[in-house]
């Protein structure tokens, strides 16, 4: 888990994800969301959880107001994403990670930047 995460990170970290660059997160409860998360903060952005069972429209809502630029997910599910946003999808299995390093990336990330931005129904 720590060594896929790793991987990630230095993948999210050549596509420009540092502190307070907001990631979303839209994926089924799986391996996959765990490394997801932990690789998009140890590459010292923030996650913007969107749960792929939301309404279309709710969806689209969140992903254009938070401004994201990259989205993890996984290739089965259906998202309302427009063309300025990147998809990166998360595979299970290491294989789609090789030639990245396993070793922790070094640590960007303050006390004061975001780890995570929630939308909430209220």
């Amino acid at each position: 888990l720590d060594q896929r995460a790793n991987q990630l990170a230095h993948k999210l970290r050549e596509q420009g994800v540092g502190p307070d660059v907001l990631v979303g997160l839209a994926v089924e409860r799986s391996l996959e969301m765990v490394v997801g998360v932990l690789g998009i903060l140890k590459a010292g952005g923030a996650y913007v959880p969107l749960d792929p069972e939301y309404p279309q429209d709710r969806l689209a809502y969140m992903i254009e107001d938070s401004g994201i630029k990259l989205l993890l997910t996984q290739a089965h599910l259906e998202l309302p994403v427009t063309a300025s946003v990147e998809r990166v999808i998360l595979e299970s299995g290491a294989a789609w990670l090789e030639g990245y390093s396993t070793a922790a990336p070094v640590n960007l990330a303050t006390p004061d930047n975001l780890a995570y931005v929630i939308y909430t129904s209220g």
